[in-house]
């Protein structure tokens, strides 16, 4: 018999949200029992698949009220950094997707232009979403359609980076804009800096702006007098408003600044929304959301929830590692100290700043500037630790060349996520930094593979007079890797490796960072099919003549070379061993497996390392390859 349903008993509504037509549809006093529904599916659907968790929780009311007022996707709706639009994914027709969210060929766990009509962008760095915003909307005034809006969600972590406020300095201040200015104290770390407590003081001067649209409505309906006391109070409001407030930052600019608003309530979302729309000019609408609301753990421990691993954490990552070593390195100089661009806890740095919080510098989501400030305090006498993600330090590549190699600066970058990010995608691939810091002159380049070498590195190049870059992914060291190459535990003579004496090798593998546990694989697997194959570790990139010599005068004449990395092909270390190798005499056959699509955007779901030809089977075939078999 079937279950007859009760009078209190509603019928779910996130079930019945397929396209965003059907959000429209609903009346607003739904709003909330959706929003309720959607933060339960995402609880339970982000600790399933990994993801970011609490950034969503925190803008479901924004999101549907965005979609429900602005008529996307023709008005553009474009989210800073991106990782807080699975909302916005749910109601734009790809509920369906999500089981292969953040699964290379999936869902992407950020927006993406090729994946939807509703993202018109796409992002996954922080700090560009008024930049872009801007591009269309002149794109928009240049083509006639100034009834198009372009609306921004920015948080105030992104509005540390200096590229938001180049484009606020470029705002056109008639374009029909809207920047949603979402703060709620956090990036991934807790959002520290002049601005995010600017941001504060616009919330708690709240009261006055009410006072002053009450007092402009009042003065406005006075006849024939009206408005020329409307503007003498104006002039007297301002002395008064800069005699006891601080100027808003956005208002004195220009802008038409509206808030703050509850950005969990969703009532006071779609008022302030449609109140901005109507302004029909640019407008920065300031609301406060809670990170993680809904979800008691998430609220308690923002950056903790901030990105949740699918399945069990690791734990003694080589950013954990580079942490403690360098809390102890801090103890025994005063000179030591770190820089993060916001990234301090997801480095390793926690216990740093709680030992000492004074010579832990948080600049924001600034890398240009961390790099720029590593420099100076290197100048200035002290031991800089540059400690930012690989992708992201594509954004200091300036800084790098002229304001640290240029002038030989003792600055130690800390390369963390160095490899592929198969669940962030395209946009955090750490992939770039071999190949181009390995055309600057006078960088060290280091790519530990165990935690005793990672150790070692640190300890030697303490008191190193030049620039050092220290590389590792997001992971633990590889058992199998350590007991092969290190079998005495001796990690003092870090460099490159050898698994063997080379002498009755029929092949040689080559490799390093996150790809050398796959060419040791490929090792076995080759030995196990009767094909004896050596491999030699790299663990330091700068200067590759010792290992090509090393190779040149140990291998036979037809021994083959295979070096496998997972970084980009065009400068990496496998050309750059190429020719070396040739420089020393070596006339073998040579094949590099290297990451050719730098972007790795596949768009269907597979294995992203067999996709890209940087697999364990790949390496097995090159070998088998160029020795004809």
């Amino acid at each position: 018999m079937a279950k007859r349903k009760q009078p209190n008993e509603e019928k779910p509504l996130l079930p019945t949200i397929h396209t965003v037509e059907d959000l429209r549809a609903l009346p607003d006093a739904d709003m909330p029992r959706l929003a309720e529904e959607i933060r339960a599916y995402l609880i339970s659907q982000v600790n399933l698949t990994g993801g970011h968790l609490a950034s969503n929780l925190g803008v479901v009311e924004l999101t549907l009220a965005l979609h429900r007022v602005f008529n996307t996707p023709r008005d553009r709706l474009i989210w800073d950094v991106g990782h807080q639009s699975y909302v916005h994914k749910l109601v734009t027709g790809r509920a369906e997707q999500f089981d292969l969210l953040r699964k290379p060929g999936g869902l992407s766990g950020f927006p993406r232009r090729e994946e939807s009509p509703f993202d018109p962008f796409g992002v996954g760095h922080s700090s560009t979403s008024i930049s872009a915003a801007l591009g269309f909307a002149a794109a928009d005034a240049l083509a006639g359609e100034q009834d198009r809006y372009n609306v921004v969600v920015i948080g105030d972590g992104a509005l540390t980076g200096g590229l938001a406020h180049e484009a606020l300095n470029n705002c056109r201040r008639d374009y029909p804009m809207i920047i949603i200015l979402n703060e709620n104290d956090m990036s991934i770390s807790r959002v520290t800096g002049s601005f995010p407590r600017l941001i504060s003081r616009l919330r708690i001067a709240r009261g006055y702006r009410r006072m002053k649209r009450g007092t402009g409505k009042f003065l406005l309906k006075i006849p024939l007098v009206g408005k020329p006391l409307f503007r003498l109070v104006r002039g007297v409001r301002n002395r008064v408003r800069r005699l006891f407030y601080r100027s808003n930052y956005f208002e004195e600019m220009g802008f038409t600044y509206l808030g703050p608003y509850d950005g969990n309530n969703y009532s006071q979302m779609k008022n302030a929304l449609e109140e901005a729309r109507d302004k029909k000019r640019c407008v920065v609408v300031h609301i406060r959301t809670k990170k993680g609301k809904g979800y008691p753990c998430a609220e308690q421990n923002p950056a903790e929830y901030h990105s949740v691993y699918a399945g069990e954490k690791k734990t003694r990552t080589f950013h954990e590692i580079f942490g403690e070593t360098l809390l102890h390195m801090a103890e025994e100089s005063p000179a030591v100290c770190a820089v993060t661009p916001a990234t301090g806890v997801s480095t390793g740095l926690a216990p740093f700043g709680a030992a000492y919080p004074e010579r832990l510098f948080d600049v924001g989501i600034a890398e240009g500037h961390a790099l720029t400030f590593s420099a100076g305090l290197a100048a200035g006498g002290m031991r800089p630790y540059a400690v930012i993600y690989s992708s992201f330090l594509q954004r200091g590549y300036d800084e790098i060349v002229h304001d640290i190699a240029l002038q030989h600066l003792p600055v130690h970058i800390i390369i963390d996520r160095a490899s592929l990010a198969p669940g962030d995608g395209a946009t955090h691939h750490g992939i770039y930094d071999v190949s181009f810091l390995g055309e600057m002159t006078g960088v060290e380049i280091l790519s530990p593979m165990t935690e005793g070498s990672l150790i070692a590195m640190l300890v030697a190049k303490k008191d190193a007079r030049h620039p050092v870059a220290i590389r590792f992914p997001n992971d633990t060291e590889d058992e199998a890797l350590r007991d092969t190459f290190y079998p005495d535990g001796d990690f003092s003579a870090f460099g490159m490796r050898p698994s063997g004496d080379f002498s009755g090798a029929r092949a040689v593998l080559v490799s390093y960072g996150a790809a050398a546990p796959r060419a040791l694989e490929a090792r076995r697997i080759l030995g196990d099919e009767g094909i004896p194959t050596e491999m030699l570790l790299l663990e330091d990139l700068t200067d590759f003549t010792a290992p090509a010599q090393y190779l040149a005068e140990r291998l036979a004449p037809g021994v083959p070379v295979v070096f496998l990395e997972e970084g980009i092909y065009v400068g990496g270390a496998g050309m750059r061993l190429d020719a070396a190798l040739r420089a020393a005499g070596y006339t073998g056959r040579y094949e590099t497996l290297a990451i050719a699509d730098g972007f790795a955007t596949p768009t269907t779901p597979c294995d992203l390392y067999a996709y890209l030809g940087i697999s364990s089977s790949d390496a097995v075939a090159a070998v088998k390859r160029l020795l004809a078999l």
